[in-house]
């Protein structure tokens, strides 16, 4: 089985229209169009389309240049802020059942973060899959030292601060009724979460566009993109809005 996922950003006030469309369902006939499922979700101004099938490389740009069926995906396009882009090209797994296993969601408990939450629970609760989350502590704290501006590393010993986040998680997981259970990393964030997501096999990775504090949002991106950059499996990246950072 394969799967390509594609986003985009909706224009503001396009939510309506965009909730009326979900309702709809496929604009097309997925079976008649070579493929297994096609998928959408929304949330917020980020929409995802998802196509699944046997033989994408070879449906989906057939799909794509049929008049008929492409023209169903008119009523999406002017809703569209931008052109859409992919998430992961093809990609292939082997399953029981056609549902996702497993989706890893990274949290770090900043705004970014929780919209990543939300929506991986979203794919969760439609895929019928177990969310796994996970944050990822420092394995050392670094202390000032006396002379000459050297520091020394000290163990860091987990806190409940650290927990805050999979605590918070856990809680909306219950509130949507998914299955989920939480995993305390340390280390350093791109490594550990990559490897994790292969110590369990799982079907996707999610994680937010920007880490938590003033640091993380100058370096926009830096744990996204690694994590694009090092995983053998797929990743999708919840590019949440905007928000300030007190100077």
């Amino acid at each position: 089985m394969n799967r390509i996922v594609v986003t985009a950003r909706l224009r503001p006030g396009t939510e309506e229209r965009a909730r009326e469309l979900l309702a709809a369902g496929p604009p097309f006939d997925p079976g008649r169009a070579g493929l297994t499922r096609h998928s959408v979700y929304a949330r917020d101004d980020l929409v995802a389309f998802v196509f699944e099938g046997d033989d994408l490389e070879r449906t989906l740009p057939a799909l794509l240049n049929d008049r008929l069926r492409a023209g169903a995906f008119a009523a999406w396009a002017g809703l569209l802020a931008e052109q859409p882009r992919l998430v992961h090209p093809v990609y292939h797994w082997d399953q029981k059942e056609d549902t996702m296993k497993a989706i890893l969601i990274a949290t770090d408990g900043s705004p970014s973060a929780h919209e990543a939450v939300e929506f991986g629970l979203e794919l969760a609760e439609e895929q019928d899959a177990g969310a796994v989350f996970v944050h990822v502590a420092p394995a050392l704290d670094v202390v000032p030292s006396p002379g000459f501006g050297w520091t020394a590393g000290v163990p860091h010993e987990v806190t409940d601060y650290d927990w805050s986040p999979l605590n918070e998680a856990m809680e909306l997981a219950k509130e949507r009724g998914v299955e989920a259970r939480t995993a305390m990393l340390r280390g350093d964030t791109v490594d550990e979460i990559v490897a994790y997501a292969d110590t369990i096999d799982a079907e996707l990775i999610v994680v937010g566009s920007r880490g938590h504090g003033a640091i993380a949002s100058a370096l926009l991106g830096s744990v996204s993109r690694g994590v694009l950059h090092e995983a053998r499996r797929p990743v999708l990246v919840v590019r949440g809005a905007a928000t300030p950072v007190a100077a």
